[in-house]
């Protein structure tokens, strides 16, 4: 490099620096100006690191300005510049931008990716200081969204961290967001003598250093905190505080408006547009000039609605606290349903699906009907598993319908197939009378209509002995996109008196649980039948007597399945398609890996087990899979870990979902971390096919 080059190169770096400290200091317009000019010359000179900096400038600038499509267009410029360069440094940087931009669209979850991913590239990088901004915005969105003590914790670790670099960050905006964030969240947990200590920290410093946005933040959000506290006089002084405070900033604000609009016609080297930038300058200025005569009655009216505020606040603090209780006892309900969930269906998955291979193999009739008991207790013990979980569900406001193809006469077919064992054991007989008018594929909620079958036939069985059970499905209506079907479930057992038919559909009633030799149950089936077609837009229907059975009834509308009808194969074709297919099983429970792969074998399906997401990553790295079935609860690194770092270098494998989680757990997550499916355990055999074939195909498409 000549020395006219590195005197140049110094000057660009001087400015880069110039720019970056107008954007501190909130000059927004004069930083787009510079990083505009910045930009130019970058693309001149065929700088593609100066350019990536200068599209991350540009897209922090339009982000306090409210420029909110452009900002994410530069920080979007600036990521793949710096991707394609390989530059971490800066790629860092532009991760953690982009996270902010989501967090202030409150898109919580996608804001802690990109703050999760800045973290974990600095850390890998050695680049201490570039931990300092995710860090402060993680815990931002955790003192404000999550765990407000995590929250605390992180903050304090970005002050040790900015305390060791040292340089020029102890005077950077951060410390004074950083100082904030402690006093809001001491304030949460009700410790005043540090949120005091904090506030007044973050006031000196933002002061000190002239940042005018983040003085302004400070001081709206404590006059609301003191107002709690009933601090009238403290609140009253940082409304006006406030208020002048703004006045200042919206002169600034539309100054630097005008700036950045001056810099885009510099560009287009416009000079008719730069003469109306400067009339509608001098607009604005005469609007502040009026708007200015109105702060003293504004001060009045904002101290007398605090006022206000401070009492309503004083009157519902009780019922807050109770509330924020009441929260949180049902995220921990919700996530021990989540847990116990995930624990029972784990070994579940085992016994029926072990039990249904053994069936499936030649056993002598002795160990045949061991194994079919086996299997039953299995399917009965998922059965009640599954009635808890829709209670809390319904309990937690999270029950929706999942609209899904399936085949309705097979789905008969498998309960009825299912409950055979407890059928003989009780000596009763099962009629099915099928309209065969009713097409052959539906889309609908085949989940919850499964089981509203299994609780009604399992009752009709409970209640009755060396009987008839009927089971009836009718086509009433039939347009061009959808079908009503009546169904019909209808015993000759010992009844339901007239008065009792009401009481039935509560939870945990049980009609002869107070008479010797009572029949055993949970009292969930019923209940859970009701509420599930409610949420279908149907409800159940009684008839009944004492000693002479008990008729269920209802009504459900599907769509047509039109494409699927023509197309749809068969389960053997889709195994068939599947035969020269590899598949990758990622699980470290043994009995688990033995099961999937069992089941697999005996289709004919070739298959290789690991037992933990780092061994899946190396696999998928150096040998070729169609195909990886993912458990998501793993020791080490989970199953979600595991397909982000594989889809940063393989794209097009088919990753699905193997769990035991419940599925509105799964179906949160697997859309944000690209995955093509779940198969929720344990599962039916055809579906299991059916999801690994599509998300197969779909990744050849």
């Amino acid at each position: 490099m000549s020395e006219q080059q590195e005197v140049e190169q110094d000057s660009i770096t001087e400015e880069v620096m110039r720019a970056f400290n107008l954007f501190e200091k909130s000059q927004y317009g004069e930083a787009v100006e510079l990083y505009t000019k910045i930009l130019q010359y970058a693309q001149e000179t065929g700088d593609k690191i100066l350019e990536g900096r200068c599209y991350s400038g540009l897209g922090n600038c339009n982000y306090y300005i409210n420029k909110d499509s452009l900002s994410f267009y530069y920080l979007f410029k600036a990521k793949d510049v710096f991707e394609q360069e390989k530059d971490t440094f800066n790629l860092v940087l532009a991760y953690n931008d982009i996270g902010v931009n989501y967090k202030d669209f409150d898109s919580i979850d996608k804001s802690n990716v990109f703050f999760d991913k800045t973290i974990r590239l600095a850390k890998a990088g050695g680049y201490l200081s570039d931990q300092i901004y995710p860090l402060s915005n993680k815990a931002d969105n955790e003192i404000h969204y999550n765990d407000v003590f995590d929250g605390i914790r992180h903050s304090h670790e970005v002050l040790a961290i900015i305390d060791s670099v040292g340089g020029y960050y102890p005077t950077y905006s951060v410390v004074g967001k950083t100082y904030q964030q402690l006093a809001y969240g001491y304030f949460k947990i009700g410790d005043k003598e540090n949120h005091l200590l904090y506030f007044n920290k973050s006031v000196d410093f933002a002061t000190k250093n002239n940042y005018l946005g983040a003085l302004l933040d400070v001081y709206q959000e404590n006059a609301l905190l003191y107002a709690e506290y009933g601090e009238v006089d403290k609140t009253y002084d940082l409304v006006k505080k406030t208020l002048i405070l703004k006045d200042s900033l919206y002169k600034i604000k539309e100054f630097e408006k005008a700036k950045q609009i001056e810099a885009t016609n510099f560009l287009k080297e416009n000079k008719e547009k730069l003469l109306l930038v400067e009339k509608e300058k001098e607009y604005q200025e005469a609007i502040i000039k009026r708007t200015n005569t109105y702060n003293t009655v504004v001060t009045l009216f904002v101290f007398g609605l605090l006022l206000s505020l401070y009492f309503l606040f004083k009157k519902n603090k009780e019922l807050n606290v109770s509330k924020e209780k009441a929260e949180q006892l049902s995220k921990v309900k919700s996530h021990f349903y989540s847990e116990i969930s995930h624990e029972l269906r784990t070994p579940l998955y085992a016994v029926i699906e072990l039990s249904k291979l053994l069936l499936n193999e030649n056993v002598n009739s002795k160990h045949k009907e061991y194994l079919e008991s086996l299997n039953f207790s299995g399917n009965h013990l998922l059965s009640l598993i599954n009635n808890v979980l829709e209670i809390n569900k319904v309990e937690s406001g999270t029950m929706k319908l999942e609209l899904l193809e399936f085949k309705l006469k097979n789905l008969i077919d498998n309960i009825i197939e299912s409950l055979e064992f407890a059928l003989r054991n009780s000596h009763n007989k099962i009629q099915v009378s099928y309209d065969e008018n009713i097409p052959i594929s539906l889309l609908g909620d085949s989940l919850k209509l499964s089981q509203v079958f299994i609780n009604l036939i399992s009752n009709a069985i409970k209640f009755t002995k060396n009987g008839t059970i009927s089971i009836a499905a009718k086509l009433i209506e039939n347009s061009d996109d959808t079908v009503k079907i009546f169904f019909e479930i209808k015993d000759n057992g010992i009844g339901i008196s007239k008065e009792k038919q009401v009481k039935i559909f509560e939870e945990f009633y049980q009609e002869y649980s107070e008479k010797e030799n009572s029949y055993k149950g949970s009292g969930l089936g019923l209940s859970i039948v009701k509420r599930i077609l409610t949420t279908m837009g149907s409800k159940i229907s009684i008839e009944s007597e004492l000693n002479n059975g008990s008729t269920f009834s209802f009504e459900l509308v599907f769509s047509k399945n039109k494409a699927s009808i023509s197309k749809k194969q068969t389960n053997e074709a889709l195994v068939k398609n599947l035969v020269d297919k590899h598949i990758l099983i990622v699980d470290d429970n043994k009995i688990n890996q033995l099961v999937t792969k069992k089941i697999l074998d005996q289709m004919g399906i070739k298959s290789t087990v690991v037992d933990s997401g780092y061994k899946a990553i190396d696999l998928v790295r150096n040998e070729c899979f169609d195909c990886v079935l993912m458990d998501l609860h793993m020791p080490g690194l989970n199953g979600y870990e595991a397909t982000t770092l594989i889809r940063e270098f393989d794209k097009e494998i088919a990753i699905v979902a193997l769990t035991a989680a419940s599925s509105e757990e799964v179906e949160k997550k697997i859309n944000s971390y690209k995955m093509d499916g779940y198969i929720m355990k344990p599962f039916i055999t055809s579906e299991f096919i059916e999801t690994i074939h599509a998300s197969i195909i779909n990744k050849s498409i």
